[in-house]
């Protein structure tokens, strides 16, 4: 089976959506039933955070500011627009062609037109109409233009479900994708996936008994982030006031140095490269997801698990994990609280607990089973075959 996967966002690139782009690409790099799998994505500069090799082979696609306007005068909310008739050439050789990210809605459209015999796909990581609601914007002009934007993107979002497969990356967001669009022809819930992390900064801590690290990831220009950098904020606060134990709270991400300005006591990783991102995942003892509204972490707890962290976090941040959440072999790896004076009890028992190393290998056990590129072959082998 050939495959082409097509994404606004870059393969190597260091955010959300490239993360969700990689754990796809690399999920069917490695199916014995994909023969060929070309990658049509953002040139970031980059070529270090995936390897391209074998059967898969990457197209990167420039993205700049004119291409970003004649997208948008075609009303479609994507540079992509730009490349309509490169990927329709692509997708001749196809028998499947996956958009990733419902905004390529109307793109698919176009493209399925020039191409009807191939088998379409959209998937998706975002509510992409209600993702665009949740920036906040103070500037009128901004407002006005965000409102535009969020108009196209509802526009094009609505014929996504026309594709003959959609699939989601929670069945929280397929659920509300069903009730503003309707329901997809065919549908399926595709979470996050990724390798291992490195942990051996972790066993190295652990051996020299270094005091525990308590984590907070996430890109900090988003409203529900910051916000959830303030509950981070009192849980430190809290938790010092009432245990005895010593701890070190951090947070690390894009703008971390600026939303945390105000919190002197905790220590920001800022804007880090992906080698002190991992090494500060390595490090630390616990995850805390004080997310208590937005999109969730619908990329981040999985990250963390990757490196044996075990998970404490708001229902809000749950949202996509039903699965180790619903396994009674893992649901104690993430541990779901209602509110601050609760996130800090579960975190000061746990955190006394004089060894942490099971607690680590069992979260890599529901890692391993359930976010490895392993499972999501699995899942997309069945969503492929089934079709």
């Amino acid at each position: 089976m050939k495959v082409l996967l097509v994404s606004p966002n870059g393969l190597q690139e260091l955010s959300g959506g490239g993360l969700y782009l990689r754990s796809i690409a690399q999920s069917l790099c490695n199916s014995p039933t994909i023969t060929e799998l070309t990658i049509l994505s953002k040139d970031v500069g980059r070529r270090d955070a995936f390897d391209v090799s074998g059967k898969c082979r990457a197209v990167y696609l420039r993205k700049n500011a004119w291409r970003d306007v004649l997208a948008r005068v075609a009303l479609c909310p994507t540079y992509l627009r730009t490349y309509q008739s490169n990927i329709a050439a692509y997708a001749t050789n196809a028998d499947v062609v996956m958009f990733h990210n419902s905004r390529c809605g109307g793109l698919m459209r176009h493209v399925r037109r020039k191409v009807p015999d191939s088998t379409y796909a959209i998937l998706s990581d975002n509510v992409e109409a209600e993702l665009k609601r949740q920036h906040v914007e103070t500037n009128m002009l901004r407002k006005v233009t965000s409102s535009l934007e969020t108009w196209i993107i509802r526009r094009t979002e609505a014929l996504a479900p026309t594709a003959d497969l959609m699939t989601f990356i929670t069945a929280a967001d397929r659920t509300l994708f069903t009730e503003v669009y309707g329901a997809p022809r065919r549908d399926g819930v595709l979470p996050i996936a990724l390798s291992r992390g490195d942990i051996g900064a972790a066993s190295d801590a652990i051996e020299r008994g270094a005091p525990a690290i308590v984590l907070f990831t996430a890109h900090f220009g988003f409203a529900p982030n910051k916000k959830a950098l303030e509950n981070f904020a009192e849980v430190a606060r809290r938790f010092r006031l009432t245990s005895p134990l010593h701890v070190e709270f951090v947070v690390a991400g894009a703008k971390a140095a600026e939303a945390a300005a105000g919190y002197p006591d905790i220590r920001v990783v800022d804007s880090p490269s992906p080698d002190l991102m991992a090494a500060t995942l390595a490090s630390a003892s616990a995850y805390l997801a004080p997310v208590d509204w937005g999109s969730g972490m619908k990329t981040k707890v999985a990250e963390a698990m990757s490196y044996g962290l075990p998970v404490i976090c708001m229902p809000n941040a749950a949202v996509g994990y039903e699965a180790v959440l619903s396994d009674p072999r893992f649901r104690d790896t993430v541990r779901v609280v209602d509110d601050i004076s609760s996130m800090v009890e579960v975190l000061h028992n746990f955190l006394q607990t004089p060894d942490l190393r099971p607690s680590r290998e069992k979260v890599l056990d529901a890692f391993d089973t359930l976010y490895s590129y392993a499972s999501q072959t699995r899942r997309l082998e069945n969503l492929l075959l089934a079709r």
